[in-house]
């Protein structure tokens, strides 16, 4: 009898760990979907900076090169 006990511990025991492992990893991959949406958010935004900017650089050189013909 104290060794089916003893069993049945373990066994119990083992379940709890295997749970507080399986939630302890639940909320890491939930804090990494959590950085990635963010990281995809930045990105986007990122790609729109850049193609102002772009669009700038290229409006600035066609004012430089409008100017350099105009003299």
């Amino acid at each position: 009898m104290p060794l089916l006990l003893v069993h049945l511990v373990l066994i119990v025991g083992s379940l709890g760990v295997l749970v507080l492992c399986a939630l302890r990893l639940w909320g890491q991959v939930r804090a990494t979907r959590t950085a990635a949406l963010e990281l995809k958010d930045r990105a986007a935004d990122l790609a729109t900076k850049a193609g102002e900017l772009a669009g700038r650089i290229e409006s600035a050189e066609v004012a430089t090169r409008l100017a350099s013909q105009a003299r």
